[in-house]
């Protein structure tokens, strides 16, 4: 299984919160792996270099190393405007970036490592794994 990660667990995961690593660490065994959607790099990377941050850019560096690595393909954009659609509809719209990790996580089928449930509990075809559990 490949597990997908949310800004917000690489957040808890460089805070050194030691029930996100744990948890994390458990699913994550020599039959799981992980990814970080390239929207979650871009916050993620954006928001540690506007602080300066350099000792948990490079954390965040080795962590995204050894990480699968994926493209945000067509179908994913196309996933992502469905999402929005159906959502705004329906009077629920979340924010582009978790769309975007939303439609990335569905296209691959990985299940997705978030905090933000709310976020995400309206995308029924999402398997989410919280990280605070």
């Amino acid at each position: 299984m490949i597990y997908g990660l949310d800004s917000d667990t690489i957040s808890y995961m460089l805070k050194d919160n030691k029930d996100v690593l744990q948890k994390f660490w458990k699913l994550i065994d020599e039959d799981n792996f992980y990814c970080i959607p390239p929207i979650v790099y871009y916050e993620v990377k954006r928001g540690l270099t506007e602080k300066k941050a350099n000792k948990k850019l490079k954390e965040f560096s080795d962590l995204y190393n050894k990480s699968i690595k994926k493209e945000m393909a067509t179908e994913i954009w196309e996933k992502a405007v469905e999402i929005w659609v159906r959502l705004k509809s329906q009077g629920r719209l979340i924010g582009d970036g978790d769309i975007f990790i939303a439609a990335f996580c569905i296209i691959n089928d990985y299940t997705l490592i978030t905090n933000n449930m709310k976020h995400y509990e309206n995308i029924k075809e999402l398997t989410i794994i919280n990280c605070n559990d």
